[in-house]
């Protein structure tokens, strides 16, 4: 009988250990560096987009690519603060201004969720014009 006991506590422990073992998922795709990320969210923060332009980070696959597409926004903010000052221009400058201020608030939140998705109606500008690359 003490054998018995014996094998029966050595075959609760296997079955245990079985049961234990994890269902096999799919991998989950790697996150870029958090420093990756911050210095892509900086490319759609007008001026600071100078910071990751100017360092190492620029080669970044992430970075380079919102370094262009950041670029073209801020070239595009400009292009709105100017329209502003033309005479009867200003509610046409506000307006654009304020559109152009969402695209670069999308591009900062999918910065910081690591995506490389392109701006809509950016994109265009984006693939014919890339200093970054």
């Amino acid at each position: 009988m003490a054998k018995q006991n014996k094998s029966k506590k050595k075959k609760r422990p296997a079955s245990q250990a079985s049961a234990a073992k994890p269902a096999q998922t799919a991998p989950a795709p790697e996150q870029p560096p958090r420093t990756a990320k911050l210095m892509a969210a900086l490319c759609y923060l007008n001026v600071l987009i100078l910071i990751p332009a100017c360092t190492k980070w620029r080669h970044d696959e992430l970075v380079k690519f919102h370094l262009n597409q950041g670029l073209v926004v801020l070239a595009l903010a400009t292009v709105c603060a100017c329209v502003g000052f033309l005479p009867h221009g200003s509610e046409l400058g506000l307006t654009l201004t304020l559109l152009v201020d969402v695209l670069s608030l999308v591009g900062l939140v999918q910065t910081l969720r690591g995506l490389k998705s392109p701006l809509p109606g950016i994109w265009r500008i984006t693939r014919a014009f890339h200093p970054f690359n």
